[in-house]
């Protein structure tokens, strides 16, 4: 089993020899270009040409378009990267005017040519009296805008279709769309906006890595996640074999295929192919295997990357022979994923993981499982405005730690990211959805259900997956909870964001 590696490079008992400019731990692949208070580009890695940095490289094999110039300006401070690449390219689609296929109608669609005369719009009065329909309650504007959301969780809850439309209503008139992270949460609660989705989708990709590089969410998930598989792998492995519930545009994996380095391992990605699986996510399955193919051949490691189904996957494990590891990977409805995945699907992923780690020939397999979902209060079955409110709270709460990284000239490009990576899950009909089918599953969510095991996670991955989100300096603050050492979970200002466990 690997030894800790906290400030060591990876994989120390192949006598791998790095050169200077790579003599870097595992967690700076992962580290924070974007600095919270002063904006200002930041590395650890000692190098002296930007494309040469694990950073760097990791992204750039993936899209190397949108990096050709992001590589040439080290020097560069990060707001001038942002102002002049990433959000430079993405955000145009919110005003795009050449465009003859513009949703028409009373539907709210923001644009870049309003957002700055938006600024000095005047918010909704708060002293303005609200009368509750159907309870006679008085409320004060903004301040008691919770009030209102809770009367409307709870009329739907009850049944009361018309009185909980009436009341949306009354919360989407008294709400600005560019207003605090309440606000905007409360309107697009009840404001789908799919035909801004289908325009952003032409700059999905740069929108994509402004945001995963920028934020830690996804980071986060990823370093904790491949951190606890190199740790969990055993040194007499002839064949590592990772099976990915969403591989999505596969981001996750250049960190680690680094990390191994080149080795007489044999790497192999499994994709999991559903019969749901979206086409509109922006990424296409052979994209990505070339992408990571071109990855592993400038680090010199074998890779395999195939996609298959449960039933393929299944039969695939049972007649294998051969020294061969298994690690099971299932990020589920984190931020930066671009579909919604059903968490039944989820589950029954976990379920065959904990029945083919049975059958691989070395024992001591991992399942990683990073849920983006919304933690709730512990209540096996909660209410609907149970439910409701840890939904708003933990949306509230996302939206409230990207604005701390945006200074007030980017509103543009915050506004982009959010109706890109938030707006489409804040949804009450969705969220109503959900919770009549969490209702149906019952405790079938408790991963433990599955017969897995939790797997203890180290010290040392707390510390680095600490410094990767600079809890030091910013809100966030990372954790393993006492009674659960096998999770750990992302919080902002004491709300969970995500959490990653680790499963045998």
């Amino acid at each position: 089993m690997m030894q800790s590696v906290l400030f060591q490079p990876f994989w120390p008992s192949h006598n791998v020899q790095f050169s200077t400019s790579h003599q870097t731990i595992f967690c700076d692949l992962y580290d924070e270009t974007y600095r919270r208070e002063n904006y200002t580009h930041s590395s650890t890695v000692t190098t002296t040409d930007s494309s040469d940095s694990p950073l760097y490289s990791s992204f750039a094999a993936l899209f190397p378009d949108a990096f050709t110039e992001l590589t040439s300006l080290q020097n560069d401070t990060a707001m001038d990267h942002l102002e002049s690449i990433e959000f430079e390219d993405f955000c145009q689609w919110l005003n795009n005017s050449e465009s003859e296929e513009q949703p028409k109608g009373d539907m709210w669609s923001p644009s870049l040519s309003v957002v700055s005369s938006e600024a000095s719009m005047v918010l909704p009065s708060r002293n303005t009296a609200v009368t509750v329909p159907g309870t006679g309650m008085e409320v004060d504007g903004l301040m008691n805008l919770h009030h209102l959301l809770e009367a409307y969780a709870e009329a739907t809850e009850d049944g009361h279709k018309e009185l909980a439309e009436v009341i949306a209503k009354c919360i989407t008139g008294k709400v600005n769309p560019f207003g605090e992270p309440i606000e905007r949460v409360a309107f697009n609660l009840f404001h789908p906006s799919e035909d801004l989705q289908k325009e952003a989708g032409n700059n999905f990709e740069a929108a994509f890595m402004a945001f995963y590089q920028i934020l830690p969410y996804g980071r986060f998930a990823h370093f904790a996640a491949n951190s606890a598989i190199l740790e969990a792998l055993p040194s007499s492995a002839e064949t590592v074999t990772i099976v990915d519930f969403d591989m999505g545009e596969g981001i996750q994996w250049p960190p680690l295929i680094e990390a191994m380095g080149p080795k007489p391992i044999s790497l192999k990605l499994i994709s999991i192919k559903t019969e749901q699986q979206s086409t509109s996510s922006g990424w296409r399955f052979e994209t990505t295997q070339r992408r990571l193919y071109d990855h592993a051949r400038q680090c010199g490691q074998k890779l395999q990357v195939e996609e298959m189904t449960i039933e393929e996957l299944v039969t695939e494990t049972k007649r294998s022979t051969g020294k061969q590891w298994l690690a099971f990977n299932c990020m589920f409805r984190l931020p930066h994923m671009a579909k919604k995945q059903p968490r039944s699907q989820a589950m029954e992923f976990l379920k065959i993981a904990k029945e083919l780690l049975s059958f691989s020939a070395i024992p001591s397999g991992i399942a990683v499982f990073a849920d983006g979902e919304p933690r709730g209060n512990g209540d096996s079955s909660p209410g609907y405005t149970s439910s409701f409110n840890n939904q708003f709270i933990h949306y509230k709460s996302l939206i409230e730690s990207m604005e701390s990284y945006f200074p007030v000239n980017l509103a543009e490009a915050r506004i982009a990211l959010e109706s890109l990576f938030f707006s489409p899950f804040i949804c009450s009909t969705s969220w109503f959805h959900d919770w009549q089918e969490s209702k149906i599953r019952g405790t079938s969510d408790n991963l433990s259900e599955t017969g897995l095991q939790g797997r203890k996670l180290s010290m040392e991955n707390l510390i680095q997956a600490k410094v990767l989100v600079s809890e030091r300096e910013t809100a966030y603050k990372v954790r393993i909870e006492e009674q659960k050492q096998h999770e750990m979970i992302l919080e902002w200002r004491g709300t969970p964001l995500m959490g990653v466990s680790t499963w045998m």
